[in-house]
């Protein structure tokens, strides 16, 4: 009886090994298939077939037809070259993945700028109209102009008369840190119908920046054959951000930082990238273009820059609508563990002077290393 026992045991472990190999091989001609030839396919499946008839006898018939099945799919599969590369480059890259993703954790993490609110410093994504006798380059200068400067190339000719009538979101795509949004122009024609003209840049980008930067006025009419949208698409820069230094040192005045918004009622996106303006307990005060903190002119080399009124930057502003320090005589004194943001870009930035201050549970880290694209902007974030 125990015999008779182990004999059935031995058997439905066989018969379960024997699915497990028609399973495993079943796969692997899925994943060769488009590599093979119509002959080999055909051999696969009747050697597959043969194996999974005989695979219901006895443990001894069994590990024959799993032998002859070893042999078969030796002779039909392409065996892999070097073999042991293969195997060396796979471990290489398993580990890189997870040292990548240790290293994003607790030390490094990629971001990218964007919106223009620190420009000169750090620019968003923005777009500038192409000259009318400027000609889009031909396809190697865009890729080399995409993989160094981040510049992509918009050219939509309008195909039949219509009225612009906004820009709608489309479906975009990302490889790792890098985003490809899509949106469209919508353009509605004299019958009434609506033409969608796919751009590749987000909408919102777009939206904020047809009229300001391109000169293009909602319900503009369009012709046939004329040019709705010429211009360059520059991406926002691609930052890392050290995420260490806060864990051993207080954030200092007059860093760039990186917080999240989590809790700041008016924040949009996860993440807001400014410039440190307020430490606990500081008193600020705005008196166009300059900065005052704690009654004296803000010295830190970042302030000094946004102040001097060169080189693209135009100082500190008194916005008029935003809560706090919207006038010149206007104090706000900050709380324990508060701190307060403003973007370099202080005409067009959506600041700490609107949505209030950063609780110290919100930062993230200080903006390190601008390492995309290479513009005169990278290097060391100051």
């Amino acid at each position: 009886m125990a015999i008779q026992l182990i004999s059935l045991w031995q058997r439905r472990r066989a018969r379960k090994r024997a699915r497990e190999v028609s399973k495993h091989v079943r796969r692997l001609l899925a994943s060769h298939r488009d590599l093979m030839s119509e002959e080999r396919i055909a051999a696969a499946e009747k050697a597959i077939a043969e194996f999974e008839s005989k695979a219901r006898g006895s443990v001894d018939e069994i590990a024959e037809a799993m032998e002859k099945l070893d042999r078969d799919c030796a002779k039909i599969f392409p065996a892999p070259k070097h073999p042991q590369w293969r195997e060396v480059i796979e471990i290489g890259l398993v580990a890189a993945v997870v040292a990548w993703g240790g290293i994003r954790t607790f030390f490094l993490q990629p971001f990218k700028i964007p919106t223009g609110s620190m420009q000169p410093t750090l620019y968003g994504v923005h777009l500038d109209p192409l000259a009318k006798d400027q000609k889009v380059p031909m396809l190697p200068i865009r890729a080399l102009e995409w993989a160094f400067c981040g510049r992509t190339y918009i050219d939509v000719t309008c195909e039949e008369d219509g009225k612009l009538q906004g820009v709608r979101e489309g479906r975009g795509w990302s490889v790792g840190p890098f985003t490809f949004p899509q949106s469209a122009l919508v353009l509605e024609a004299q019958n009434g119908d609506e033409r969608e003209y796919p751009v590749s840049v987000d909408s919102r980008t777009l939206e904020n920046q047809l009229e300001t930067r391109l000169g293009i006025k909602p319900k503009t009419m369009f012709r046939a054959g004329e040019a709705i949208l010429r211009c360059t698409v520059s991406s926002g820069d691609h930052i890392f951000v050290d995420k260490v230094s806060y864990n051993f040192r207080r954030p200092r005045r007059g860093e760039v930082f990186v917080f999240e918004t989590k809790g700041i009622v008016g924040t949009q996106g996860e993440f807001y990238i400014k410039r440190l303006a307020g430490m606990p307990s500081d008193e600020l005060q705005i008196r166009e273009p300059e900065l005052l903190v704690n009654g004296a002119l803000a010295k830190e080399p970042g302030f000094v820059r946004v102040m001097s009124l060169k080189d693209g930057y135009h100082g500190y502003s008194n916005m008029a609508g935003y809560r706090y320090l919207s006038m010149a005589d206007q104090k706000f004194a900050l709380d324990k563990d508060e701190y307060f943001a403003l973007g370099d870009n202080s005409y067009h930035s959506s600041d700490s002077r609107y949505w209030g201050t950063v609780p110290h549970r919100n930062l993230v880290g200080r903006a390190l290393w601008v390492y995309w694209p290479f513009t005169k902007r990278f290097g060391l974030t100051n």
